[in-house]
C-alpha cells in the first residue's frame, strides 16, 4: 500500500527542467513505463481534464490504463495532432497580434518542483516585454503561460465573454495546472471558435483551485497508478477497457443493487426505443418531402441537406477467397472478438 507525500501546498517555486527519457523515478515504486517515447511517465496537462472526469473526450480509466501499459498509446503522426500543431502556431501568432506580448517557445517538459510526476508541456510562455528572459538556470521566469486552442462554432456557447474566465472546465483545470508546474502569475488560453472567432481568456493563478487539481491528481497517482488499482468505471466505455475479455463459462451473482441498475437499465432502453422510432418517423416525413433534392430551406436559410456520399472502393473478400484461397490466406489474421452486453428477460 503507498503511503501519501505530506498534503500538497501550491508552491511559489518556479518549475524545473528534466529530460523526459530519463529513468522513471516511479518504476521502484510499483510503477509501469510508460509506451510513450516522447513524454515522461506521469500526469500532464492535457491528462488533468480526464483525471478530473471533465473531458468529454477521455476519462480517468483511459489515463490510468494509458498508465499503466493496459492499451496502446495513440499513434503521435495522427492528422488530428498535426493539424492541433499547425493550428497553435497561427493562434499564437493572433494572441501576439491582439495583445502586443512576445510569447517564447519552451519544446522543454517541464515538472513540478516538489511533484516529479506532474508535468507540463506548455503551448508557450509569454513576456510582457520581448527581450525579457522567461527561463534561466532551468526555472521558468516568464509572468504567464499561453495555451491555444481551436473550438467548433457549435461548441461557442461553453465559452464566456473575452476576456473573462470563464472557460470550458477542462481547460480551467489545464491552466490551473500549468501555473502550479511552472509558478506563473496567470494563464492566459487564446481560442479560435469556428475559424473566426478568436478570443483570449485570462486565468489568473488561484491556489484553492491549484490545491483541489494537485490534490486529486496525488490520490490517482497514489492510490489508482502506482498501486495498479484502476478508478471506478463510470461509462460502459471504462468497463470494456478494464474489462475487455469474458471468462469461458464464467457466471457472477447479481446483487439487490446491481438488480436495481439493471431494471433501470431496462427501462430507459425501451424509452430510447421509444423515441427513436418516433424520431425516425419524423425523419422519414421530412426525407419523403425532399424526395432527390439536396437541400431543404425556408425563408433563404438552408435547413438540412441530404447529399450522396461520395463512390468508395472496397475488397471483394468473398471472391478473392473463392478466387485465389492460398492468396487469401496470406493475408488472414485473427481478430479478438469485442464484448456484447445482452438483455435476457424475466428481469
Amino acid at each position: 500500500m503507498h503511503t501519501h507525500p505530506p498534503a500538497i501546498q501550491p508552491g511559489t517555486q518556479a518549475a524545473t527542467l528534466r529530460s523526459p527519457h530519463a529513468t522513471n523515478p516511479y518504476a521502484a515504486a510499483g510503477g509501469a513505463p510508460s509506451r510513450a517515447t516522447n513524454r515522461p511517465f506521469g500526469i500532464g496537462g492535457s491528462d488533468i481534464g480526464a483525471v478530473l472526469g471533465l473531458s468529454p473526450y477521455r476519462s480517468a480509466v483511459d489515463v490510468w490504463a494509458d498508465l499503466v501499459g493496459r492499451v496502446p498509446r495513440e499513434t503521435h503522426d495522427a492528422v488530428h495532432l498535426r493539424f492541433g500543431q499547425h493550428a497553435e502556431s497561427f493562434v499564437a501568432a493572433e494572441y501576439e497580434r491582439a495583445t502586443g506580448r512576445s510569447l517564447v517557445e519552451c519544446p522543454q517538459t517541464l515538472f513540478h518542483p516538489e511533484h516529479g510526476f506532474m508535468f507540463a508541456h506548455v503551448d508557450r510562455l509569454v513576456l510582457e516585454r520581448a527581450g525579457d528572459t522567461a527561463l534561466e538556470d532551468g526555472r521558468v521566469t516568464a509572468p504567464g503561460v499561453l495555451e491555444c486552442k481551436t473550438a467548433n462554432a457549435f461548441a461557442a456557447h461553453g465559452w464566456g465573454e473575452p476576456g473573462s474566465d470563464r472557460v470550458p472546465a477542462a481547460y480551467l483545470a489545464q491552466c490551473a495546472w500549468y501555473t502550479a508546474v511552472t509558478g506563473c502569475a496567470w494563464a492566459d488560453l487564446a481560442v479560435l471558435i469556428g475559424n473566426s472567432d478568436f478570443r483570449v481568456y485570462r486565468l489568473a493563478r488561484d491556489p484553492e483551485l491549484e490545491a483541489l487539481v494537485l490534490g486529486r491528481a496525488k490520490a490517482f497517482w497514489y492510490e489508482n497508478v502506482l498501486a495498479q488499482r484502476p478508478p471506478a468505471a463510470r461509462t460502459a466505455s471504462d468497463a470494456a477497457t478494464l474489462f475487455p475479455r469474458s471468462a469461458p463459462g464464467s457466471q457472477v451473482e447479481a446483487t439487490a443493487e446491481v438488480l436495481e441498475a439493471l431494471q433501470g437499465y431496462r427501462a430507459r432502453q425501451a424509452q430510447l426505443q421509444a423515441l427513436t422510432e418516433e424520431s425516425e418517423s419524423l425523419k422519414a416525413r421530412v426525407l419523403a418531402h425532399m424526395g432527390e433534392a439536396e437541400a431543404l430551406s425556408h425563408a433563404g436559410r438552408t435547413l438540412a441537406t441530404w447529399r450522396s456520399a461520395r463512390s468508395s472502393q472496397r475488397l471483394d473478400t468473398r471472391s478473392l477467397e473463392a478466387e485465389h484461397p492460398e492468396l487469401a490466406a496470406r493475408y488472414r489474421v485473427s481478430v479478438a472478438g469485442s464484448r456484447r452486453f445482452l438483455l435476457r428477460e424475466g428481469v
